[in-house]
């Protein structure tokens, strides 16, 4: 009971001799650890908005948050409303909720239009809701492309005539919202032109036009088929001559150091696309291909046996080769290398300042670099290829380029920079109340005890007594096995303050004794 007791008392003492500023920053700094560490849970335990959903219409949001208000879930509105937030540890559950009650309803309509029949409805409003379910399901196609965000398609398709001369040939237009940072390339343009030309009957691709959400136009249709064979080809040169200069330069600056080598390539190709049929006849190696033998008897008067004469004819077949060769587009006619090496850096320390120099190479390390590069590129003398591999210094600022890295994976640094300032807080807290706990102690060690104060003029004890009137009594804080021992070792002090000499032969004897 004494020590349950202690603790409690040792406190109420200490704040006892605290000043009054004293205990105003101790309560200061005690508020605000608490107010510090309800702000950061409450902090953490705020929940993490994601998206549920965007790009709604806003028929599809107003019953979306109407859902959510009747189910109790937290959301937030961002993108004018088109977008909705959730936390986002219920964004799967509210998902799946919702899509079992039919929402969101698409703002994109399709064939779903013509679910519910409609009694009444007149030719030209069916033909309108046609279009609009073509409509719509061909912006639903299109938004599967990656880089689409949004799309929207308007055709135009006449009605037929009874005359061919009279017809009037079927149009589109497609409005794409693409997303930031990914542009659309050639390529997917023209697939989209020929996915709603497919679509559409009598719809030709050429009269698809396709613009962004900015009004800069996509398709180029009035292209002549020239110009699109040109443009094809310089791709492909372009393709061919970057290919080899990445291959090069990847190998020099493997050799040199990054940032020391600079390749370009100029690649001739042969766009001619020919067709040789060869026949070659070989007169040395020959083969019989028919052999006639004739044979004529001549009877005569006389008994003797009649005369003959025989007739060999043969006919030789030379041997022949007939080929038809194809060559193919775009074969290597000529290939131009130039190649420039920058100097050999080195540190050179003048007037106790440290300066880098650049040195030239040597005549034998550039000739090797220069046949690394012509094996790199597939020099080949016949076509009189050219490499030219220079050796010239670089500019101060040659080595300081802004390189452009591919972006990696987000890393939640939100959850992990509340978990650590959560785990700081905390031990900040541990550490202020460890140093008050301390200088308590402190404080309570520099008291002044029983006996001292026993010790001491009666004055100077009770102003020392006066000053610790607020501690309990010794007795009161120490157990009875305790105050035993230190009545036997009072007794025993006293004892020996009384008689010194038998103490003194007591203690030979016990020595003696052991």
């Amino acid at each position: 009971m004494a020590s349950q007791r202690q603790v409690p008392d040792q406190l109420a003492a200490f704040f006892t001799r605290l000043s009054l500023s004293q205990k105003l920053t101790l309560a200061g700094v005690t508020a605000g650890v608490i107010v510090g560490i309800i702000a950061l849970v409450t902090f953490v335990n705020k929940p993490t908005f994601a998206t549920l959903f965007s790009n709604l219409g806003e028929q599809d949001a107003s019953k979306i948050v109407e859902k959510l208000k009747e189910k109790a879930i937290p959301y937030t509105l961002e993108d004018g409303g088109k977008t909705i937030l959730v936390p986002k540890q219920q964004i799967y559950d509210t998902r799946l909720a919702l899509a079992g009650e039919g929402l969101p309803q698409s703002s994109v309509i399709g064939y779903e239009l013509f679910d519910r029949t409609n009694l009444g409805v007149s030719d030209f409003v069916q033909k309108i809701n046609y279009h609009r379910a073509l409509e719509g399901e061909l912006a639903r196609t299109i938004l599967q492309i990656d880089e689409v965000e949004g799309a929207r398609v308007h055709l135009v398709v006449p009605e037929k005539v009874l005359f061919k001369e009279d017809e009037k040939a079927a149009t589109a237009s497609v409005i794409l919202k693409l997303k930031s940072g990914k542009p659309l390339r050639h390529e997917t343009v023209k697939g989209i032109s020929h996915l709603v030309a497919s679509s559409i009957e009598g719809l030709d691709a050429e009269n698809v036009t396709i613009v962004d959400s900015r009004g800069v136009l996509l398709s180029d249709n009035k292209e002549s088929g020239l110009a699109s064979t040109t443009s094809t080809q310089y791709e492909l040169q372009q393709k061919v001559e970057t290919y080899l200069a990445q291959k090069a330069q990847s190998m020099l600056e493997s050799v040199v150091g990054s940032g020391n080598a600079l390749v370009q390539v100029t690649a001739d190709l042969d766009f001619r696309q020919v067709e040789r049929t060869l026949e070659q006849y070989d007169p040395e190696n020959t083969a019989i291909r028919s052999e006639q033998t004739q044979e004529e008897k001549t009877p005569r008067s006389d008994s003797s046996a009649p005369g003959s004469r025989s007739s060999a004819t043969t006919n030789y077949e030379v041997n022949k080769t007939v080929e038809h060769i194809i060559e193919n587009l775009g074969n290597v006619k000529r290939i131009s290398v130039a190649a420039v090496v920058n100097g050999v850096s080195k540190t050179v320390e003048r007037d106790g300042q440290k300066t880098v120099e650049l040195t030239p190479r040597t005549q034998d390390e550039m000739t090797k670099l220069t046949d690394l590069v012509k094996k790199c590129v597939g020099f080949n003398v016949v076509r009189n290829d050219e490499v030219s591999v220079t050796n010239l210094s670089f500019g101060a600022n040659g080595n300081d380029q802004d390189f452009v890295y591919k972006q990696t994976p987000g890393v939640d640094w939100y959850g992990w920079g509340t978990k650590g300032l959560l785990v700081v807080a905390m031990l900040g807290a541990v550490m202020i109340v460890r140093s008050l706990l301390n200088r308590m102690r402190i404080r309570l060690a520099s008291l002044p005890s029983v006996e001292s104060l026993a010790a001491q003029p009666a004055g100077a004890a009770l102003r020392a007594r006066h000053d610790v009137q607020s501690l309990p009594p010794p007795e009161e804080e120490m157990s009875e096995q305790a105050q035993l021992r230190n009545r036997r070792r009072d007794r025993v002090t006293g004892y020996i303050k009384q008689n010194p000499n038998e103490t003194s032969r007591l203690l030979k004897v016990w020595l003696a004794e052991d």
